[in-house]
């Protein structure tokens, strides 16, 4: 009875060590094939700033949801700031009383709200427009077109800066604005911006324009959107 005794005392320690020892080396081992499975990272959505005008502010009573700006940041995954101001320009802008183009007792060019998308500090800044500026002094025009890319590299130093070639109405063409697209593929190259010519997508669609005769419908921007989106090459858009 005692041997018994005795035995189940030293089977028990015996035991008990075992599972005191810590499990190392081999006993970890993974099972053949399996493997940790892998952190998914996601690239930091870019934060976009837009200057525009009108065809960009959005106008004709389309919702800001279906404005050509929202609809390319959505498709690219960005987070946009759209700072555009209808009946502005690269020197186009109005100071006074009143409701004007942009909806503001004042409402500043191009020039001077380069200030506001510095501000904003976005990863990509995409100024288009120019049509307002038509029968002003083209000297004053290329002026303010170079200053606008200037002042933006200045202030954004590490951002992307895309330049598109003024947004065309339906009796426009890509022959339109000669003095201006030159001159505004230049200035944004010349700070190491990317020039996107948009030819004319709205050009002989009559049925995209609102009964203004001016402004996109929603039909309108979304061509406006794909255009640019198709035409506009990658800038690092965040990976799904």
């Amino acid at each position: 009875m005692i041997s018994i005794l005795a035995f189940g005392l030293v089977f028990l320690s015996i035991v008990g060590v075992a599972l005191a020892r810590p499990v190392t080396g081999s006993a970890l081992s993974a099972p053949p094939g399996w493997a940790a499975p892998q952190t998914v990272r996601f690239a930091k959505p870019k934060t976009v700033a837009f200057i525009g005008d009108s065809y960009t502010a959005g106008a004709a009573g389309v919702p800001g949801s279906q404005l050509w700006p929202e609809l390319l940041s959505k498709d690219r995954g960005w987070t946009s700031t759209n700072l555009a101001l209808g009946g502005t320009g690269y020197v186009t802008g109005f100071d006074g009383a009143g409701q004007l183009g942009c909806g503001k007792s004042a409402c500043g060019n191009y020039l001077e709200m380069v200030p506001e998308a510095v501000a904003a500090s976005p990863d990509v800044v995409i100024v288009s427009g120019g049509r307002n500026d038509l029968g002003k002094p083209l000297p004053e025009i290329l002026k303010n077109i170079q200053a606008v890319f200037t002042e933006l590299r200045k202030g954004l130093p590490d951002a992307k800066i895309v330049a598109l070639s003024p947004l065309l109405g339906a009796d426009d063409t890509p022959s339109s604005f000669p003095s201006v697209k030159p001159a505004v593929k230049a200035a944004v190259e010349s700070v190491g911006g990317v020039y996107v010519d948009l030819g004319a997508p709205l050009g002989g669609h009559p049925e995209l324009i609102w009964k203004d005769g001016v402004h996109p419908t929603a039909g309108g921007q979304k061509v406006i959107a794909d255009a640019t989106n198709r035409l506009m090459p990658g800038l690092g858009e965040a990976q799904n």
